[in-house]
């Protein structure tokens, strides 16, 4: 009997269902909604199973052929369990548990962060997956994920793979979202690159359209040569080299994949990244190659389907012995 697995990303905006082949993980179908606003705590679960039934019935399926249910929340997690979670208002819950009150018994529940389910959900798309990686997300804000040993690190309080909260650079006294100063965030962020742009902009001339600025206009401008602009994603690159540069010497990874939707600036970005970590990288980790994500805003569903499909097989394999 075919069997299938479930994988869920959970955002501030939306939130995205993917129903999957448990064997290859092939993402069959998807569906996506937006993220309800009002008693969190409650109604994210109650629309989430709404659709997920939905999503079966539309498929002929019963719950029976439903083995696993993965989901990725944008927020620290630890063994399903979150402490804080400010984008959903969520404090001190038990995720799996509050899932496993809505689903047959039979499906597996797994949990983590949704940067480290793109990790993994990036990593495992691969002809040949890594066994060691870091995902970088560049956007709003910067993420990312750590995979040690085609696992992803959430480390002891599920902080691992917070790579937008390395501190980086004194340029400044201005105080992160975190609460701490010199983030990379603060620089590769998009409030960040556009911070920096106007205040060059104040001094020097540039073919950006201020009255239009966004991060893509900054990028446009930097590939047709406008020197502000390429003052400002060189600025960008060399924080992100340092990083990793920092990141190499504890993790010691097979790749460096950056995505986020700053990433869709391609080989431009990649270019001038490589070309500042090769500067700043320490022994024979300036070897270390940078790719670009390729699997976009399905990373996290991926991931989800993934890390529930690897905990099914090692609970099998633990039932056996």
């Amino acid at each position: 009997m075919k069997q299938y697995i479930l994988g869920v990303d959970i955002g501030g905006t939306n939130i995205k269902i993917g129903i999957f082949d448990s064997e290859s993980i092939e993402l069959i179908d998807k569906i996506e909604f937006k993220t309800p606003k009002r008693d969190q705590d409650q109604s994210i679960f109650l629309n989430l199973k709404s659709e997920i039934d939905q999503l079966i019935k539309n498929h002929k399926l019963v719950y029976e052929d439903v083995i696993g249910l993965g989901v990725a929340v944008p927020c620290p997690v630890k063994n399903g369990y979150v402490f804080s979670c400010p984008n959903l208002v969520w404090t001190n819950m038990d995720i799996v548990k509050e899932l496993q009150k809505s689903f047959p018994s039979n499906i597996k529940i797994s949990v983590s962060n949704d940067a480290s389910l793109a990790a993994l959900g990036e990593n495992e798309s691969l002809d040949m997956p890594y066994k060691n990686a870091v995902l970088i997300t560049l956007g709003t804000g910067v993420g990312g994920g750590v995979i040690i040993n085609g696992n992803i690190h959430e480390g002891s309080m599920g902080y691992g793979g917070e790579i937008g909260h390395i501190r980086v650079f004194d340029e400044n006294e201005i105080t992160c979202g975190c609460g701490s100063k010199g983030c990379l965030e603060q620089i590769c962020g998009t409030h960040g690159i556009l911070e920096y742009t106007q205040k060059l902009a104040k001094n020097s001339k540039t073919s950006i359209d201020m009255n239009r600025l966004s991060v893509k206009s900054v990028f446009d401008a930097a590939k047709d040569g406008d020197n502000l602009a390429n003052k400002v994603i060189d600025r960008v690159a060399k924080y992100l080299a340092i990083s990793a540069s920092i990141l190499a010497m504890i993790v010691d990874p097979e790749v460096f994949i950056i995505g986020g939707g700053v990433s869709r600036a391609g080989s431009f970005l990649i270019d001038k990244i490589e070309k500042h970590y090769k500067s700043e990288a320490r022994f024979s980790s300036g070897h270390i190659p940078f790719m670009l994500a390729k699997t976009g805003n399905d990373a996290g569903i991926i991931g989800a389907a993934y890390l529930v499909s690897q905990q099914i097989k090692k609970s099998e394999k633990t039932d056996a012995w």
